[in-house]
């Protein structure tokens, strides 16, 4: 049986330290129930691996090979796809998307999973905080309000323990005016600003895709096992995927949830998810 799922809110410890650093780690966000059954669907789906085609780490930041790569979980047969599509409108991460990226919210682009095995490369220093003017990425605070672009969410399928590499973060730089410097992107000087995020199975990391983020190569002699789901805020189009235009068959599948943020962006009459899991459609007001 599933361990219950309690009701979760974005605490005021979570905002400051959101608003501080740019990224919060949530501990023992998938109950090990949870955990299990996706590690189950990434084994039954092992020959879907590919090499991630995004090279070019550098420096301190290169290894032996590239990445391991799965997409499309959403599609896998069943019962391998069902934690994947348990997972868009997960109850508990439901209070945190509402507070980062008001009321509406999508999913931007398919899900995937990054994995590593020892001496796999990482990922150089990427995000530039606000140097450019983007509506697609950025980090706001007015009335009393934290508001985001594109925001990541990896959960972990397997522990990161200190330095055995993965995601790494450069805390507050969300808010940076001046774009990181090569040397610093690379590994090679400054790294004591750079945090390694050590997490355990079943934890999430919420980040905004301007803090300075990247991936460290990978030592540990277990696999790096990281799922990201990724989402804007209902009027935003950043990577998009295929569900934008139009729905396949499947989709009649989910929950209303579950079909909301698999909607293109827009705004009037759109379907929005309460920090219950209930949806409700929000009016056009007069005047508008």
């Amino acid at each position: 049986m599933n361990e219950q799922v309690p009701f979760a809110i974005m605490s005021d410890r979570e905002k400051y330290l959101f608003d501080l650093q740019g990224f919060i780690v949530i501990q023992g966000m998938l109950t090990s129930d949870e955990v299990k059954a996706l590690n189950e669907g990434l084994d039954a789906n092992h020959d879907k691996r590919l090499d991630d085609g995004n090279r070019g780490a550098s420096g301190a930041m290169a290894g032996d090979h590239p990445r391991g790569l799965y997409t499309g979980m959403l599609t896998w047969d069943k019962p391998w796809c069902q934690p994947f599509r348990d997972l868009l409108t997960h109850k508990k991460i439901i209070p945190y998307l509402n507070t980062l990226l008001g009321r509406g919210w999508k999913l931007d682009h398919n899900p995937f999973i990054y994995t590593a095995s020892k001496g796999t490369e990482g990922l150089n220093l990427h995000g530039h905080g606000m140097v450019n003017l983007s509506g697609s990425r950025f980090y706001a605070y007015q009335n009393g309000r934290m508001r985001c672009g594109l925001i990541n969410c990896q959960y972990q399928l397997a522990d990161v323990n200190p330095g055995d590499g993965g995601l790494c973060v450069v805390p507050g730089s969300h808010k940076t005016n001046f774009r990181i410097p090569r040397e610093i992107a690379i590994g090679e000087e400054d790294q004591e600003i750079v945090y390694h995020v050590p997490m355990k199975a079943g934890d999430l990391v919420i980040f905004s895709e301007n803090t300075t983020h990247g991936t460290l190569p990978w030592t540990a002699d277990n696999e790096r096992r990281s799922l990201f789901y990724r989402y804007t805020p209902m009027y935003l189009h950043y990577t998009g995927g295929e569900y934008e235009t139009s729905h396949p068959d499947w989709v009649s599948e989910l929950t209303e949830a579950q079909q909301a943020v698999l909607q293109p962006p827009y705004v009037y009459n759109r379907p929005l998810v309460e920090d219950d899991g209930e949806t409700v459609v929000q009016p056009r007001r007069e005047g508008e």
